[in-house]
């Protein structure tokens, strides 16, 4: 079982360097971002920012580690995206500037307890709560938009199905290797 956990891990490490690409393409290709919901956005941005402070703290292996800093790296890609091809309402707008400023937040929150390593086993558990509750729902933001408008244009296929295949590797590795519940 060991095996096939680490298998999983370094599979869906690999995978994970390039999930979010699809999208941030697809994005670029389209010169804007309607379709795609900026709640999603933000839930795995919140998702990678308590992983961040989780897989630093508890010294995950290096795969999660890294995998987190990649994940960062294209989401603040798509977030420039998302100001850059402007927004389908003012509120989109004004959530955008909001949603901005929390990440700001978060990220500085994440990088000061990361160097002092001063968090607590019941704290990084917390956190990674915290994060498994926006892995759990960052596609319902987008489903209840695509609902809405009657459309899935603004998000991409491939981006769909690399997620469906990353949760699949994500519990085989937690699973088998015996990973904490968060």
């Amino acid at each position: 079982m060991n095996t096939i956990g680490h298998l999983s891990l370094n599979i869906s490490s690999f995978i994970y360097l390039f999930w979010l690409l699809p999208q941030v393409w697809y994005n670029f290709k389209r010169k804007n971002t309607k379709g795609l919901s900026i709640w999603m956005h933000e839930l795995l941005c919140i998702g990678y920012l308590c992983d961040l402070i989780y897989g630093f703290g508890l010294h995950m292996p290096w795969q999660y580690r890294i995998v987190t800093l990649i994940g960062l790296a294209s989401l603040t890609i798509q977030h420039v995206q998302f100001g850059r091809y402007g927004f389908e309402s003012t509120r989109e707008k004004y959530l955008y500037m909001a949603f901005t400023l929390l990440n700001v937040m978060l990220l500085n929150k994440a990088v000061h307890l990361v160097m002092a390593g001063s968090a607590t086993r019941s704290y990084n558990d917390m956190i990674g709560m915290i994060s498994n509750a926006c892995w759990l729902s960052y596609l319902l933001p987008q489903i209840i938009k695509n609902f809405r408008a009657r459309s899935t244009a603004g998000l991409s296929r491939s981006f769909i199905y690399i997620a469906l295949f990353l949760n699949l590797c994500d519990i085989i590795s937690a699973w088998t290797l015996g990973w904490d519940y968060p």
